[in-house]
């Protein structure tokens, strides 16, 4: 299942036309009867996804039947193949037949490809097949089996690939485990995805697993950072061809990974890190979990009194940075367009304010469509969250065109050092600083967010210098590590106390009233219960009150909150800090007349 539904694989027959070494599907002859009998395997198909699998499918001159037959059985049709007899006429009729994806095999780039698949000049043919496909309007993804022959060649596909100008939806990974030969050990396989990870990264190509592939996360160096690969949801355990061994036993996700393919030597490192376990999991599917996370509404309380309706919509869900506190499943698919449009509707009929957000939304293609949309269908303001990373003056240009009002900037640090150590992004400060400077130079309103956590705490201070002085007038958001969902690690040593910010925080807050910085956040859930703010922030305790039953079960209160004149302004205290560090910084707060 690829995030659509039940998807099933016919196989048209086995021949191929080329000569893969580690294959194990490929015949020297088919069984006549097996041929004829793909209509009627295609007839008793029932899923949302039907495959074409072969052997090489476009070696049978029926093809376009078959895929129209498919397309009377699923909602979307899809084809592997390595398109090296692809030509112009075939992709057309292929997708006149209705032939939605096509996913290319490509073990390498150029002589690289041909070794593999030990078909001379076939590299050539396949990027010939993948032009026709693109011309006939045939969505792409490309297949990449990691093997012994291209182990340390596929990690520069990414790059080759955005060179070619090829739009491709994803690059798809599969290991073979059980072929002829060429197979490599699953930990050498390993080390081969996190390169090509990091280079597909680089690129802003999506990259996954082929659904019959399972590597154990416990195999990469750092599974927290191809955490995106893999969708691990509780009791989902069970799967054919693939074990738990004793080492399992101690592992954190135990509950929810299969184990190790049968046969395959060796041993698994259990996992022993909750927030690798996190970002590793699903609450349930993925279609849900994607349902659950597109959008949300809240309340926000403006300044001098009164409220705004606001819906947060997170049109995708990657980023190109690991912030730790972050709460969103940066290992999600993207929604389908159709609902995002929706929800985005829905909003900016009643008026409300659209904030685009995700993952990170400039990774997105359609991002100037949706900014576009929320305003012409009536937004009354736009909000873009990013780390800007991405943005240079072209693009900031195009979104103020297309209607953003204010970029929310995640900026964590003054100093590369120290904000590239919370995103877990080296090198990237420097790019979230020129992209605010685009920014601002575009006329587009900036709120930089500063997120307090145990590596930056001791920073605000110099962080209120800096910004005051690199760009005057740009207010700053404070925040607070939100441990509210599964994602979020309940850790000291991400979570500082709240005692222990509030002298930095203190500072921060008389050098921006010196240097006329605006601060704002203290009256979100992201912000301190009102009662640590300082006291300088007198503007804080005028605030309307916090909308009814809007935090649910997510905070908690404390005996200190009784009577506390703040009580009905003030969301209380995050659950998850409750449980890490208690409640017992809390105070009564009375307001002389």
């Amino acid at each position: 299942m690829r995030g659509g539904g039940r998807t099933a694989r016919v196989y048209t027959h086995r021949q191929c036309n080329q000569a893969c070494a580690f294959c194990d599907r490929r015949a020297p002859t088919d069984d006549p009867r097996f041929v004829r009998a793909a209509k009627e395997r295609i007839e008793e198909a029932s899923a949302d996804v039907l495959v074409l699998t072969g052997g090489e499918p476009t070696m049978r001159r029926d093809l376009p039947a078959l895929v129209s037959l498919a397309k009377t059985r699923a909602a979307t049709v899809e084809l592997e193949t390595n398109g090296a007899l692809v030509d112009n006429a075939l992709a057309k009729a292929l997708h006149q037949a209705g032939l939605d994806r096509a996913r290319v095999h490509l073990p390498g780039w150029g002589d690289d490809a041909d070794r593999v698949t030990r078909d001379p000049g076939g590299f050539a043919a396949t990027a010939r097949g993948v032009e026709a496909l693109i011309a006939a309007s045939v969505a792409l993804e490309i297949a990449v089996p990691v093997v012994a022959s291209n182990a340390v060649a596929i990690a520069s596909l990414p790059a080759r690939i955005s060179e070619a100008g090829w739009p491709v939806e994803a690059l798809v990974v599969g290991v073979p485990t059980r072929g002829p030969s060429s197979i490599l050990p699953l930990a050498e396989a390993a080390r081969a995805i996190e390169r090509l990870e990091a280079e597909a990264r680089r690129f802003d190509l999506a990259l996954r697993l082929d659904p019959h592939t399972h590597v154990p996360p416990c195999l990469f160096q750092h599974p927290a950072r191809i955490a995106r690969l893999f969708r691990l949801t509780p009791g989902g355990k069970l799967r054919e061809g693939i074990r738990q061994v004793e080492a399992c036993a101690t592992c954190v996700v135990g509950d929810r990974c299969p184990g190790v393919p049968e046969g395959a030597a060796v041993e698994p490192r259990p996992i022993a890190e909750d927030r690798v376990r996190r970002r590793l999991s699903l609450i349930s599917t993925v279609e849900a979990q994607v349902a659950r996370e597109l959008f949300q509404d809240e309340v926000i309380r403006l300044r001098g009194g009164g409220t705004r309706a606001m819906r947060t919509v997170r049109v995708g869900f990657r980023c190109n940075q690991v912030c730790d506190f972050c709460f969103v499943s940066t290992h999600l698919p993207t929604a389908p367009a159709d609902d995002v449009e929706r929800v985005i509707r829905e909003a900016a009929a009643r008026g409300d304010t659209i904030c685009i957000s995700g993952g990170e939304p400039t990774l997105e293609p359609r991002l100037v469509d949706w900014v576009r949309l929320a305003k012409r269908e009536g937004a009354s303001f736009v909000e873009l969250q990013t780390n800007a990373t991405r943005i240079d003056a072209s693009a900031a240009a195009e979104l103020r065109e297309a209607g953003v009002d204010l970029a929310f900037v995640s900026l964590h640090g003054s100093k590369a050092s120290i904000s590239d150590a919370v995103t877990g992004a080296p090198k990237t400060f420097n790019k979230t600083v020129a992209g605010i400077d685009h920014l601002l130079a575009s006329s587009i309103i900036v709120r930089v967010n500063f997120v307090f956590c145990q590596t930056n705490l001791a920073d605000f201070p110099d962080y209120v210098d800096w910004v005051a002085e690199r760009w005057p007038g740009v207010e700053i958001c404070v925040s607070f590590v939100a441990p509210s969902t599964d994602m979020v690690p309940r850790k000291e040593a991400l979570i500082p106390r709240y005692s222990d910010v509030v002298p930095f925080l203190g500072e921060g807050v008389r050098r921006a009233l010196a240097k006329g910085v605006a601060l704002s956040g203290f009256d979100s859930m992201c912000g301190l219960p009102l009662c640590l703010v300082p006291r300088e922030l007198t503007d804080v305790f005028a605030i309307d009150d916090a909308p009814d039953a809007y935090a649910g079960d997510e905070v908690v209160r404390s005996e200190a909150c009784e009577g506390c004149d703040l009580r009905t302004r003030c969301f209380g205290l995050r659950r998850g800090y409750a449980e890490l560090h208690g409640t017992g910084e809390l105070r009564r707060i009375r307001i002389r007349p």
